[in-house]
């Protein structure tokens, strides 16, 4: 009995394989009659246009290669034009830009302002006995023989041309019981009959002071001033020293007017003189073996 189902199952099964491949078949044969185009030839073929053949022209080049368009095109042939645009109309050109002339120099600067110093200067002191300072004796230097004098209070020096009158020492203390000493000796100038003060450790100058001035524009000018006003003309016009200044080491300068310019007042501060040496970058030849050892 069992043998008898499985041969109708077997059966059915085959029925069904059978049914599939049929189905399968009839369905790619209807996809490739569709895929299957029938294209046709048209009844006018395509016709040929003529091309015409196109006409040389000699070029006539000049010897000396592209010339300019016209006066205001300033460009040849490989020279990448420039536009310029104009900011306050907006509009565009190819006429460059009216060149600003440079401004015109000063003209002068301040080298240095030299005073000269009092020809006796107080160097120092040896106190041999602190409470008489009378006893005490001085170093004092004379600038023009460029020696040493001794002296002590009451001693007149006839070479050096003083006497000196006095020596006091005063001794402060601050706050924190720092001393601070200000020693002053009081001589008499025998040129001029005056009583001059000299402080120990302060450099005493003569009341008057030379100004020197130089040019960047003329390296031979030169000019020394010791007193205000003064006029004086330099290579780029006529100036005036209107002040002296030792606090800030500056002078204050007029330059006239020159033909439309105006008048021009500056503060001069003391400037070094331009080098006429370009700044080298090379390395001397001994160092140049360790200069390429420290790259590895």
């Amino acid at each position: 009995m069992n043998k008898i189902y499985d041969k109708l199952i077997l059966a059915v099964a085959a029925l069904i394989l059978a049914g599939g491949v049929a189905l399968y078949l009839k369905q790619a044969g209807v996809s490739s009659q569709a895929a299957t185009v029938n294209v046709q030839t048209a009844d006018n073929p395509y016709q040929l246009v003529p091309v015409q053949a196109s006409e040389s022209t000699d070029a006539n080049w000049p010897e000396a290669g592209a010339q300019p368009a016209g006066p205001k095109w300033i460009y040849d042939v490989f020279t990448p034009p420039k536009i310029y645009v104009d900011l306050n109309t907006g509009e565009f050109s190819a006429d460059p830009p009216v060149k600003v002339a440079p401004p015109v120099p000063f003209g002068i600067y301040l080298a240095d302002l030299e005073r000269k110093p009092y020809r006796i200067q107080l160097e120092g002191y040896i106190e041999e006995d602190l409470s008489d300072s009378s006893k005490t004796l001085l170093l004092l230097f004379d600038e023009e023989a460029q020696k040493q004098v001794r002296a002590r209070p009451g001693d007149e020096k006839a070479q050096a041309e003083f006497k000196l009158l006095s020596f006091d020492i005063d001794r402060k203390r601050d706050a924190d019981y720092n001393v601070e000493v200000i020693a002053k000796a009081t001589i008499l100038d025998q040129r001029t009959g005056e009583e001059v003060v000299l402080t120990h450790g302060v450099r005493r100058f003569d009341s008057g002071v030379t100004v020197k001035l130089r040019s960047e524009q003329d390296a031979s000018f030169s000019k020394e001033l010791s007193e205000v006003p003064a006029e004086f003309t330099g290579p780029s016009g006529d100036y005036t020293l209107l002040e002296i200044n030792l606090e800030e080491s500056s002078v204050t300068v007029e330059k006239h007017a020159v033909g439309d310019e105006e008048p021009e007042v500056r503060v001069l501060q003391i400037q070094p003189a331009p080098s006429s040496k370009p700044p080298t970058n090379t390395i001397p030849a001994q160092d140049q073996s360790d200069a390429f050892d420290l790259m590895f």
